[in-house]
């Protein structure tokens, strides 16, 4: 049986994803209109013929065009072209075949039905313009349901002709029974009837009660919309993070009792404040040669959770150390003491009233952690701004990328006399040394402990008499009325050394370009380069950091020797920018690439 319900997943994707989106937004029912007010997951593509229209005019598009490429994109052809003749084979038809039906708005949707824990996903697909094909691989779908023993009830759902599709999961309070049918040239498939019906209740998009009447995703999508633009984004998403959880929680009657508790708890943490997450995408649109937004919608509120993301205006461009060199460099302001009173809050809130006052205390009384009280010597030195940057250096087997967090003191003295008192403890992991009037901290971390977080080579040393091969360093040290860690002490060393005679980035060409896309009042703002990134991903993939980042879950049986050169790509590459602006009902987050 689950090899028949994956048979029916397997043409529910090509029916929806393989043959995404033809009819403009203007000419039919958007599918936010169609769909139920309980949906709690939704992702559209509005028109998937002016989304492959503006993929072919980005760079990324335009650079899958050039001919330096081809020699290594004819070798991944050939490479899945077994896999190719496999596909059409089995179905009948080749992917081109396939991805060429629909031409207007694709959409999938999880949507929480009447019944204890049952989320249906439900597919529209517009199919317009390819009528016969389409009803080439339907027909093709059902001969193979049929050669498969899955059995079909032809029955009329909301007046429309639909397909019922039997299926036998045995004892669960999970019931599924997958239904699906064509209208107005357009499929729609559903793992539940009632899912079916209720959207073809809705299909005429005057129904009252839709997700596009839901009052979270209406405030979400607003917030996401271009301000140059009238016309939607070509993609959109929402998801509704606790009608999710409590429809998992209610998936068990027995389970009640619990249930009701975990949501108890839930209110009283405050994360029931969270009304929603959803963004939008566009390509080719302005200047912009990419444009996405994401909004966090959440209701504001004295304590709980949700005010550990807490930011204040004011993010800070890059100080004169940073040098245009480099990667990326990212500002963000955070409000540190509403986040400390938060933490205090919830675990007071458990623990009972002053619990963490009093551990605090307990700990700086203790000699073995040098007195350190971590409010008073840590929280309170800092302003919660802070800045980072990560760079790349070095060739092939020794190119590595390095990082710097720098987080601004209202007391840097004070902050150094907090490091020197924890490298006077016994035991200290560190070792400190002067460095141009400086002290810096020094940590050495074995070969291996840092592959968790994906970045291969992160730190690598070159060995020496003294030293583990692959041994990686951590820098600590108080500058610039900074508290600076690094990843990899000699960017911190650059740092300290100064400048010199390179570019500052706020000065730079490339910066001012995107930073004149900020608001002027942001939380937090980020750049990168573009061209720099090219570089460092092209790197990794000729020395094979990639496969070894993913600690060989990817393999890739490709001949790397075919990729051009990085100087011969970067035309087709341009700085990017982010902004985060805090909102009266949440946060809201802005990327974008400039066209080049």
């Amino acid at each position: 049986m689950l090899a028949r319900i994956r048979l029916m997943a397997l043409w529910g994707v090509f029916l929806g994803w393989g043959m995404l989106p033809a009819l403009s937004w203007a000419e039919s029912v958007p599918s936010d209109r169609r769909l139920p007010k309980g949906t709690v997951a939704f992702l559209t593509i509005r028109n998937m013929s002016e989304f492959k229209t503006r993929f072919g005019q980005t760079m990324m598009g335009q650079m899958l065009g050039d001919p330096a490429l081809q020699p290594l994109i004819n070798s991944i052809q050939g490479k899945m072209s077994e896999s190719l003749e496999q596909l059409q084979r089995q179905t009948g038809f080749s992917l081109g075949e396939l991805m060429s039906i629909p031409e207007g708005e694709m959409t999938m949707s999880v949507t929480l039905g009447p019944n204890a824990g049952q989320f249906a996903m439900t597919t529209l697909m517009d199919f317009t313009g390819h009528e016969e094909l389409f009803q080439r691989v339907l027909e093709k779908m059902q001969q193979e349901m049929e050669k498969n023993g899955v059995a079909r009830i032809e029955e009329e759902v909301e007046g429309t002709p639909a397909n019922l599709i039997k299926v036998d999961l045995g004892e669960t309070p999970i019931k599924v029974v997958p239904g699906y049918c064509v209208k107005d040239k357009t499929f729609v498939f559903s793992t539940h009837t009632d899912s079916l019906k209720s959207v073809l209740t809705r299909w005429s998009g005057d129904h009252d009660e839709t997700l596009a009447s839901n009052d979270s995703f209406r405030y979400i999508m607003e917030r996401c919309r271009h301000e140059s633009t009238e016309s939607a984004p070509l993609a959109m998403w929402y998801l509704d993070p606790l009608a999710i959880v409590r429809g998992g929680l209610s998936v068990d009657p027995q389970m009640a009792f619990q249930a009701a508790m975990a949501m108890g708890v839930m209110q009283q943490i405050g994360v029931d404040k969270l009304k929603g997450i959803g963004g939008s995408s566009d390509m080719a649109v302005g200047d912009y040669d990419g444009f996405s937004r994401t909004f966090l919608f959440a209701e504001s509120s004295a304590k709980g959770v949700m005010n550990l993301m807490q930011f204040d205006e004011g993010a800070v461009g890059p100080p004169a150390w940073v040098t245009s060199d480099v990667m990326s460099f990212s500002s963000t302001r955070w409000n540190l003491e509403k986040a400390y009173q938060t933490v205090e809050s919830l675990v007071d809130m458990f623990a009972g009233p002053g619990t963490t006052a009093r551990q605090l205390d307990q700990i700086a009384e203790n000699a073995e952690t040098g007195n350190l009280h971590l409010k008073k010597d840590v929280v309170d030195q800092m302003t919660g701004a802070y800045i980072s940057i990560s760079d790349q250096v070095g060739r092939g087997e020794e190119s590595r990328q390095r990082m710097l967090w720098a987080l601004e003191l209202k007391n840097a003295n004070a902050m150094k006399g907090v490091l020197a008192r924890l490298a006077g403890i016994e035991g200290f992991p560190g070792k400190q040394r002067e460095f141009q009037g400086e002290t810096i901290y020094e940590f050495t971390i074995p070969e291996g402990a840092l592959e968790g977080l994906g970045v291969p080579n992160l730190t690598q040393l070159q060995a020496g008499a003294d030293e583990i091969q692959g041994e990686s360093t951590i820098g600590l040290a108080v500058a610039d009325q900074r508290l600076m860690v690094a990843l990899d002490v000699t960017l911190l060393e650059q740092i300290i050394r100064g400048a010199g005679d390179r570019e500052p980035l706020s000065t730079s060409a490339v910066y001012q370009r995107v930073a004149s896309r900020f608001p002027a009042r942001a939380a937090a703002i980020g750049f990168n380069r573009g061209d720099l990134q090219l570089e460092s991903m092209l790197e990794a993939a000729k020395s094979g950091m990639l496969q070894q980042a993913t600690q060989g879950q990817i393999d890739l049986d490709i001949d790397l020797s075919l990729l051009p050169p990085a100087e011969v790509l970067k035309k087709y590459t341009a700085p990017s920018g982010s902004y985060m602006e805090a909102d009266e009902k949440g946060l809201r987050w802005t990327s974008f690439t400039l066209k080049n």
